[in-house]
């Protein structure tokens, strides 16, 4: 016996398969089965957004069809946990994970959206203070501005030279700083909340001892009996930055020319380095105040 055979199912729902068999004498028989058909369901794509509110975007339901929500990951709560496109709040920073569940006559099926919540409180980059180290050692401590996840920061190298340790650590210790300014950039990546960055500069530098200061008539000295800076008859008007021994900056002060005196008394005992710029030129003045 010839037989030929057709067939046509529908993607979703009730259809029917149409067997034809077709014998010798041209005698059709035409037999009818139901196929209960349920299509997948699509929960919508992947979001990133700025904030922990956000509107879901499920495929909508046919008719005698439903739905609900379920939280795989983080947290939300569903404005209506039947809709397929519900207001969502109260999300995670982070990645939530929410599980849209199709329900139709014929059975049911599950799709899961990823949402990343990035926070819009994340401080703008800020790399910190620049500061004044001696070279050598030329170490230095950075000191960038905090992180919140997902958002992520990470220093680079600008211009001179260093080696940094741990990149993505606001707080990273670099090494190798050359003399003069070596500029480090703090680049923060706040998802769809923005992203931001910030330079400081390290500046190596020769110190000047206390016996060279107190050589040079127009240098500053330290006088550790009175706790002060003393300027002298001739010294020319000066910008004076002072750093503690992590290479902060502790105070500063601009003076004309002449002599005088900056009270340093009220400072904790410890390794200090003053700044001098003047006419143009850097030079650093370390002492050690001790009580």
């Amino acid at each position: 016996m010839d037989r030929s055979f057709s067939s046509h199912t529908v993607a979703e729902g009730i259809g029917w398969i149409h067997v034809m068999i077709r014998p010798r004498s041209f005698l059709s028989a035409i037999l009818f089965a139901p196929c209960l058909c349920v299509a997948s369901f699509f929960a919508g794509p992947d979001q990133l957004i700025c904030g922990t509110t956000a509107t879901m975007a499920a495929d909508p339901l046919g008719v005698g069809e439903t739905g609900f929500w379920t939280v795989l990951q983080g947290n939300a709560s569903f404005a209506n946990i039947s809709s397929p496109t519900s207001n969502v709040t109260g999300l995670n920073f982070g990645e939530n994970i929410l599980q849209w569940t199709w329900i139709t006559p014929n059975g049911s099926s599950t799709d899961a959206v990823s949402i990343w919540c990035y926070d819009n409180n994340m401080p703008m980059a800020n790399a910190g203070p620049d500061q004044l180290v001696l070279t050598p050692p030329g170490t230095a401590t950075l000191g960038g501005s905090s992180v919140t996840a997902p958002g992520v920061c990470f220093w680079t190298l600008i211009s001179g030279t260093g080696a940094i340790t741990n990149p993505t650590d606001p707080n990273t210790t670099v090494s190798g700083l050359g003399t003069g300014w070596n500029v480090f950039g703090w680049n923060c990546d706040n998802g769809p909340c923005g992203s931001t960055s910030d330079e400081v500069i390290v500046e190596g530098t020769q110190f000047i001892g206390m016996a060279e200061a107190e050589a040079d008539a127009n240098a500053p000295y330290y006088d550790p009996i009175d706790h002060r800076l003393v300027f002298r008859q001739q010294s020319p008007s000066m910008s004076i930055t002072l750093f503690d021994q992590q290479g902060r900056v502790v105070d500063q002060l601009t003076t004309p020319a002449g002599p005088g005196e900056w009270d340093l008394s009220a400072m904790p005992s410890g390794l200090y380095l003053a700044q001098v710029r003047t006419r143009g030129t850097s030079a650093a003045l370390r002492f050690v105040v001790s009580r």
